[in-house]
């Protein structure tokens, strides 16, 4: 049977522009199957996405001038059919070690830097998001690092676990709690429960496949004391009311996904939810916000 054909976009923009084009389309549904980064230029980059099916590439353009407030005069994109080869490995097989915190990302081509590290986290080549590499992974695990100094959550929620990366480094900061990790893409799931497995962490974290907060087996266990959610702000919009019901009194909240755009908007919906907003911390072109659930 023949191979499935792949499909590549090229993205051509200024730096700012393409690694943020590039960083919208990772976190879009369906997902590509890897995104990458190369400098054309002093001023210029390009990216580019692996799909396995066509894209429509009109569709894409509308989604970037949308989301992103992005005119078309200020990007170029190029779909052509390449290659078929197992592209995830092929671009995290060349990722560098990852620091965030006190947490040491890495793949299994990297396995003997991480001897010594003691919050080190093993993520291989995966068909879901998190790396460590995007600043929004990235933005979560400092957060929970800052977070684990005075913080003791015995109830914690990832929303969007993509790999599993902050279920698992939330569990080496509490062992002891219980960790739920929830996606709407079952790929994912699949990804993150290997990922559990691998780490050790599996014990504590339940990996369902759920869309939102109305999985019952997320219901059920509310509230949490810290819930974390790295998604998009669109559906952080949306969710907020939901969000802030199921946090525990004195819960923290921890949200990525997030432009520096979109920064204040996010910041005024869950204040107006009843949240008090602790911080903002920018990592790229993208924003990892903390809140606490003060009222009862």
């Amino acid at each position: 049977m023949a191979d499935p054909k792949l499909y590549e976009v090229i993205i051509r923009a200024e730096k700012k522009a393409t690694n943020t084009i590039a960083s919208l389309l990772e976190n879009s549904e369906p997902a590509p199957l890897s995104v990458s980064h190369f400098e054309a230029s002093d001023k210029n980059w390009h990216s580019t996405a692996i799909y396995d099916f066509e894209p429509n590439l009109k569709q894409i353009e509308q989604h970037i001038q949308t989301s992103l407030e992005l005119s078309p005069d200020t990007f170029q994109l190029e779909l052509k059919q390449v290659e078929n080869k197992d592209w995830v490995a092929h671009v995290q097989s060349n990722l560098s070690p990852v620091e965030a915190g006190r947490f040491f990302i890495f793949g299994s081509h990297d396995k003997d830097q991480a001897k010594d590290q003691p919050f080190a986290i093993q993520i291989n080549a995966a068909q879901a998001f998190g790396t460590a590499h995007h600043g929004t992974t990235k933005g979560c695990l400092i957060a929970i690092d800052q977070c684990a100094q005075s913080l003791n959550p015995k109830t914690i929620l990832d929303l969007g676990t993509g790999t599993g990366i902050l279920a698992i480094a939330a569990n080496q900061m509490w062992p002891e709690a219980k960790i739920i990790a929830s996606d709407i893409d079952p790929i994912a799931i699949k990804v993150a429960q290997d990922n559990s497995e691998l780490n050790q962490a599996n014990q504590n974290i339940d990996c369902i496949c759920a869309d939102g907060l109305t999985d019952e087996t997320i219901s059920n266990s509310a509230p949490y004391d810290l819930i974390i959610a790295n998604i998009l702000a669109k559906p952080l919009l949306t969710m907020a009311k939901g969000i802030n019901q199921a946090l525990a009194k004195d819960a923290t909240l921890i949200l990525s996904g997030i432009l520096e755009t979109q920064a204040n908007d996010i910041i005024e919906c869950y204040q107006a939810s009843g949240l008090t907003h602790k911080s903002t911390n920018q990592y790229d072109e993208w924003v990892t916000i903390l809140f606490q659930k003060t009222n009862t």
